[in-house]
């Protein structure tokens, strides 16, 4: 059975700035990464702050591009995929990152953050979108209360469960979970 992502030689380096007339320098972030994961499965990946966990996730989500290697995605490079090829394939890949502060806009209401992914990838009415925002919220444990709320008026951990929430509306193949503890 053909694994759901698999990564293979992923590296990613950023450059320093340096000097104008001498070489670049790059910072190795990550460097000849391969790995399976099949449909079903967790897997985390463990290191020190700084050795590139974060990096592989958002190559893998495509947030930013590798500097070479493949991942491919139910056998799709999704490295050579341009931005409107990838489209299609974005709401099956999504991602719950560490500080929920900076992933959740400050100026819309938990409800339009949580009703955005609808919004973008389906053809919903807002009726339907709004059930289907209540219905998530209840499932990460609150209330339709929150709907109308704005992030700065919500905990740490309330945050963290709209971002699971955004982040599994749209019933993803893979989820992406940043420092997940």
């Amino acid at each position: 059975m053909e694994p759901l992502i698999r990564v293979n030689k992923l590296r990613k380096y950023f450059p320093i700035r340096t000097g104008f007339l001498k070489k670049p320098l790059y910072v190795h972030a990550v460097d000849d990464v391969s790995f399976e994961i099949g449909k079903g499965e967790i897997m985390a990946l463990v290191g020190e702050s700084g050795s590139g966990k974060t990096t592989v996730g958002r190559c893998i989500l495509k947030i930013i591009e590798p500097t070479s290697g493949e991942i491919l995605f139910n056998g799709v490079d999704i490295t050579k995929l341009k931005p409107r090829e990838f489209k299609s394939i974005r709401p099956k890949l999504q991602a719950v990152f560490q500080d929920p502060y900076l992933s959740l806009n400050p100026r819309k209401t938990i409800g339009n953050i949580i009703a955005d992914p609808f919004k973008i990838h389906t053809k919903l009415s807002e009726e339907e979108i709004m059930n289907k925002v209540i219905r998530l919220l209840e499932d990460v444990g609150l209330s339709e209360d929150f709907v109308h709320r704005y992030p700065h008026e919500l905990s740490g951990g309330q945050l963290q469960r709209v971002a699971i929430a955004r982040a599994i509306a749209l019933d993803p193949e893979f989820l992406f979970l940043d420092e997940p503890t």
